[in-house]
């Protein structure tokens, strides 16, 4: 995995391809829905165990639990359920914001001595997509990780990992529901965040108990329940929708709206917010699994990494762009005017726009996100270093994965207007 090389998604002959799957027709041939076993409440940990001890002999029932530093926490949580269970379980807590490829290779070699038949990720988006890619590379090692395009034939995982099991500990991500992750492709200058999707890579088990998220921090509330906004509005506005996916979609937009500013506020002191915020995380995160996100994902994934923002903020930042460049090709931004708040009457088109990106303008600024790249200040970004990185921050985004189903073609130069505009908070006109 040491080795220099663009991802399939980078490739010029996709990228020419892939337009085709935007039409409806080609979309019900390909359509699934996959979605993990969902346990929600307090008996999660010991009825994810009680799947252990039931399909699992004893003589094999070893879980690796994947963490990072902090997260490490919440592992006695699982422990003691497992033990109740008779299941044998190490920690492996090294895991890395945002994923560098080390933390795969290290993740593999635990595995191939410790040789887990289940594997447990307590954590935020990073550490369960980091366990998702070290269960495929231990599984199937001679996996190219940057060429595995996901319409091929599977890859028959689940041989020694027998449940993938993933328990959040933030209310955004929706990667406990989803089959994709997001590694840092650490050999290149500067780092670039790549994409894995992968139908295998959907999690077996997840569990959502607001043990796990009641004391994150109103920054990692924010940041992830952005994320979460921008999953379900991405996807809703997209060209991918189904009735299935669009009725979670909706429901996760409306969750968030009436919840977030609540648990932003009040933190642990609102534990009917949290749940309500978990439970919008993981309709989102089905949302979109099972279409896709925005190109608010795209831009996010180059800003993020390029200036160091977290991923929340980033997409959320450029959320009303995203929908600005698209609303020039769709009318699905109008079924969430209702839900901002937003009277439809006997508004034109332009005014009815304008009224509803002002509102999910307001909305973000109520819990104080940023919608322009000068009101960040966490970082602050200087302007001259923002405008020489324009540039990069155009040709990363047109590579994201993301990018091969806009539902409008994209391109370097329209990618570099997008983030011209933002820096200042300007309307698409384009």
């Amino acid at each position: 995995m040491s080795q220099k090389q663009p991802t399939w998604y980078e490739q010029q002959m996709i990228k020419d391809m892939m337009g085709l799957f935007g039409g409806k027709a080609i979309r019900g041939i390909t359509s699934s829905f996959r979605s993990p076993k969902l346990y929600i409440g307090k008996t999660g940990i010991l009825s994810m165990a009680g799947d252990l001890e039931a399909f699992i002999d004893k003589e094999n029932r070893r879980a690796l639990i994947i963490t990072d530093a902090f997260t490490k926490k919440f592992a006695s949580k699982v422990t003691e359920s497992l033990e109740y269970c008779e299941v044998v379980y190490r920690i492996y807590s090294n895991i890395e914001p945002e994923v560098p490829l080390i933390n795969i290779e290290e993740g593999v070699k635990i595995c191939e001595e410790f040789k887990p038949t289940a594997i447990i990720a307590i954590g935020g988006g990073s550490v369960m997509d980091a366990a998702k890619v070290i269960m495929l590379k231990y599984e199937k090692p001679e996996t190219n990780l940057y060429m595995l395009l996901p319409l091929g034939s599977p890859l028959g995982l689940r041989k020694k990992i027998r449940y993938l099991v993933a328990i959040p500990t933030t209310s955004g991500t929706g990667s406990e529901v989803t089959n994709a992750a997001v590694l840092t492709d650490t050999n290149r200058t500067p780092y670039k965040k790549f994409e894995i999707t992968w139908p295998e890579l959907v999690p077996d088990i997840a569990i959502l108990d607001t043990d796990f998220v009641e004391d994150m921090p109103p920054f990692l509330t924010k940041g992830t329940g952005l994320d979460a906004l921008a999953h379900a509005v991405g996807s809703y506005v997209s060209n991918w929708g189904t009735p299935l996916v669009d009725a979670l979609n909706l429901t996760a937009i409306k969750e968030t709206v009436k919840y977030l500013p609540r648990a932003y506020k009040y933190g642990k002191g609102d534990i009917e917010a949290r749940s309500h915020m978990q439970m919008a995380a993981t309709l989102a995160g089905l949302g979109f699994g099972n279409s896709l996100p925005g190109i608010d994902h795209s831009l996010g994934h180059s800003f993020g990494k390029i200036f160091n923002v977290h991923h929340g903020l980033a997409v959320g930042l450029f959320l009303p762009y995203s929908i600005g460049f698209q609303a020039k090709v769709t009318d699905r931004w109008k079924d969430l005017c209702p839900i901002f708040g937003v009277e439809l009457g006997n508004k034109d088109r332009d005014t009815l726009f304008k009224d509803f990106l002002g509102a999910l303008n307001n909305f973000i600024h109520s819990i104080d996100g940023p919608t322009c790249v000068k009101d960040l200040n966490e970082p602050t970004i200087n302007k001259d270093e923002y405008m020489d990185k324009i540039a990069l921050l155009a040709e990363y985004a047109e590579d994201d994965a993301v990018s091969l189903l806009s539902y409008r073609p994209m391109t370097v130069s329209l990618y570099k207007k997008i983030f011209e505009y933002a820096w200042d908070g300007k309307n698409i006109d384009f």
